[in-house]
């Protein structure tokens, strides 16, 4: 049984600092092999809590909830993943995830980085088997050291790929840079490039404004693509991605359905990248019978229900493929078990509440953070 006076937060603060392990324990008291399968969390002789325990730890996007003992501890082991490999393995267990934003902050406190007392932390009543307890309710703040290393490791990494010096030394030649110059810019309006017939019109004709016209292969960049069901029993169609994804909120799919009328062949989110502040503008379908070439290679993420038969005639041969060249997720609510299906293919659990829409944010907020990883990882050019 826990203590009453013992606080988990400190206790995992304190052998996290002292390199001491804690106990996973299951159901029966006895060795559990992992933290899935234990229903108890020991710290020596000192006091037990159950696994999922509510820490004083709030998340920094809310005032209410608070980080289980269960995450912080998962998360402690799993440090050094990326976060998208961490994410989705979290997912995978059915845990609670450390938001990317908590990262640092988590670390830096559990580790003694940061001040054992928070400088903003407000007392709260939590209601406990064994009575009335107080309990402060932690928000630690930013670990500026933490980020100032984080930059200047970015700093250190950095390589200049092109200085003056280097364009002055190349060994093209620009001769014929002058010539190119008056055969796109007459001197005077009528005039003719050097060479041409008079009376005809130069092959750089120039509009009234004066520019001269764009070159034929200057294409306009495609909008990076992601596919949802068109099952309409799926929990993400195209009637309430748009919500979910942009607005940050999951409304119902087949209710939106009655009521806004024939679906859409399309739709676009527009999402800023947290990193550099750029809109990307992200076009959302349901159907890929009309892809091109050029639109394979523009699909960056994919939502599935865990059918099979959702992937008939892609250019992938089977939902195996599919998510070794896009990003998947599964979106299921938070207390429902994933379709046996899915456990093999390489996709996220994308945890859904059933009721506490104030968490949506943090939900999605997450799968962005994986979309951007993966998409600097494997589709650099959608984010230049």
């Amino acid at each position: 049984m826990s203590s009453t006076t013992a606080d988990p937060l400190h206790l995992l603060r304190q052998y996290t600092i002292e390199s001491k392990k804690v106990e996973l324990l299951d159901q029966n008291d006895n060795p559990a092999p992992d933290l899935q399968s234990a229903a108890t969390i020991r710290f020596g002789e000192e006091a037990s809590f159950a696994r999922d325990t509510p820490t004083s730890f709030l998340r920094s996007n809310s005032d209410s909830d608070q980080y289980t003992l269960s995450a912080l501890l998962h998360f402690l082991d799993h440090r050094d993943q990326s976060f998208y490999e961490y994410m989705k393995m979290t997912n995978t267990l059915g845990l609670q995830t450390i938001s990317f934003g908590d990262r640092a902050q988590v670390l830096g406190y559990l580790t003694g980085k940061t001040p054992e007392m928070a400088p903003a932390s407000e007392v709260a009543v939590d209601k406990q088997a064994d009575g009335d307890a107080k309990r402060a309710k932690t928000r630690v703040a930013p670990d500026v050291s933490t980020a100032n290393d984080i930059a200047r490791d970015i700093m250190r990494r950095e390589r200049v790929l092109i200085t003056s010096s280097s364009v002055l030394s190349s060994n093209k030649s620009f001769a014929r840079v002058p010539d190119l110059t008056k055969a796109l810019f007459p001197a005077k309006p009528g005039a003719v490039a050097k060479g041409a017939a008079p009376g005809k019109p130069t092959t750089a004709d120039t509009p009234a404004s004066g520019l001269a016209r764009r070159p034929a292969h200057h294409r306009k960049r495609r909008n990076p693509i992601i596919v949802v069901p068109a099952a309409t029993t799926s929990m993400l169609t195209m009637y309430n991605i748009k919500s979910l994804l942009q607005d940050h909120q999951f409304i119902d799919g087949r209710a939106e359905m009655e009521k806004a009328g024939p679906k859409p062949h399309e739709i676009f989110v527009e999402h800023t990248m947290s990193h550099s502040g750029q809109t990307v503008k992200f076009r959302v379908v349901d159907s890929v019978q009309d892809f091109t070439e050029a639109d394979w290679e523009a699909l960056v993420c994919v939502f599935t229900q865990g059918a099979a038969w959702q992937f008939k005639n892609w250019t992938w041969k089977s939902p195996e493929e599919v998510f070794q060249n896009c990003l998947g997720f599964y979106p299921k609510y938070q207390d429902e078990r994933p379709k046996d299906t899915v456990t093999s293919w390489a996709v996220s659990l994308l945890n859904i509440e059933r009721s506490k829409r104030h968490m949506d944010r943090a939900t999605v907020v997450g799968l962005w953070n994986s979309l951007e990883q993966f998409m600097a990882r494997n589709k650099p050019d959608f984010l230049g």
